[in-house]
């Protein structure tokens, strides 16, 4: 055969593998790495981590996880293994924590990577100085995000319901408060103060005594409650950030020789296990939460967005709103909560694609069906 000929052979060859490789990329599993600000093996975190695996699997996604166990230097570096991925992954989850969000959507805007944000969002702030997701920073794709600010408020709420019922129905004429934040700086956290500050402007009878910083942690709520209670402080109630935070002061107020549900009122969030197990045993008044299910929405999110949906197209920044777990409704989600096999729930139902008579998202957890069974 003449040189030409093999020339013209080797070009249809090649033409023919690169149309090959094409179609099989097209067809391959979108790979996704998710920046985790928390910890893989324990805590909220976890649970985001885990909802987010369990949909990812349903969807067919390939998800890589980098845990940061709480530490903002651990977040950047987890951040930078991320961009240093060979390939790069197709889309990344990413989190505003510890004020890391901003330069990670720059900088996959910079390399072209889709991003989605998860649970804290740029604040306005940081929206108004470099852009917001669809517009200006084209490659932020969508935001995913609770109503953090009502959450704060609900569980103010709850310490005055518990506060009159233990009274017989008759409101107390003062309610003394002791408020244990998250930190100063996370969007989740200063919506949750947003929301209590609503709530003490609202209701007179919540009289708060300080306002202390826990940053989210078990050990450093329980000092900070001990610490006040030792001063001889009036406690009636305490408006706790999350669960960690609950169950810390709830330690120092049992230590105190203090009963959790009666003499002190104890309102948290995150609906973690043992959060859950506090309810049932009175010595919380509720739990907010159902916000680590936002691991699998995200997924959901993507697997529309995949798939065409407008509504991400023409509005990227989805709310939702969390629930409450009270000693009331706990049997409601006991069932689903207390197996935590996240596999179980059949993800897909939240998707717009199927449910097209829907407008928007109903994202929750009342009525989760399990998924069908696979051959």
């Amino acid at each position: 055969m003449k040189l030409g000929c093999w020339l013209a052979v080797l070009c249809l060859l090649f033409v023919a593998a690169r149309a090959e490789a094409s179609g099989a990329n097209d067809l391959a599993e979108p790979h996704i790495a998710f920046i985790n600000p928390g910890y893989g093996d324990r805590g909220f975190w976890k649970d985001v981590r885990d909802t987010m695996q369990a949909a990812a699997d349903q969807f067919g996604f390939q998800l890589t996880v980098f845990d940061s166990d709480r530490d903002w230097a651990m977040m950047a570096e987890s951040a930078n293994r991320v961009f240093a991925m060979n390939p790069p992954p197709d889309y990344i989850i990413a989190v505003n924590e510890h004020q890391q969000g901003t330069r990670i959507v720059l900088e996959a805007q910079e390399r072209g990577i889709p991003v989605l944000m998860l649970l804290n969002d740029l604040t306005e702030e940081q929206k108004k100085r470099y852009g917001r997701p669809g517009a200006e920073l084209t490659t932020w794709i969508a935001t995913l995000v609770p109503d953090n600010e009502r959450a704060g408020f609900e569980i103010a709420q709850s310490l005055i319901t518990a506060a009159r019922d233990a009274n017989r129905g008759r409101m107390p004429e003062n309610i003394c408060l002791l408020s244990l934040t998250g930190d100063s700086v996370t969007p989740a956290s200063l919506l949750r103060i947003d929301g209590l500050d609503t709530a003490l402007e609202r209701y007179p009878v919540l009289r708060e005594q300080r306002r202390l910083v826990a940053n989210w942690s078990f050990e450093e709520a329980y000092r900070r409650t001990a610490d006040w209670l030792e001063t001889d402080g009036c406690l009636d109630a305490v408006w706790a950030a999350n669960d960690n935070i609950a169950l810390g002061a709830i330690k120092a107020i049992e230590e105190a020789g203090k009963i959790p549900g009666q003499d002190v009122f104890v309102g948290g969030l995150n609906w973690s296990a043992e959060g859950l197990e506090s309810v049932a045993a009175g010595k919380m008044t509720m739990t907010h939460g159902g916000h680590f299910l936002a691991g699998a929405w995200i997924m959901v999110l993507l697997k529309d967005y995949l798939e065409g949906v407008e509504r991400l197209r023409d509005n990227p920044e989805v709310f939702f709103r969390m629930q409450t777990v009270t000693p009331e409704n706990l049997r409601v989600y006991q069932r689903v909560l207390g197996e935590r096999d996240w596999d179980k729930i059949d993800f897909s139902q939240f998707s717009l694609v199927n449910n097209p008579e829907q407008r928007d998202y109903q994202f929750g957890i009342k009525g989760l069906s399990p998924v069908s069974k696979r051959d």
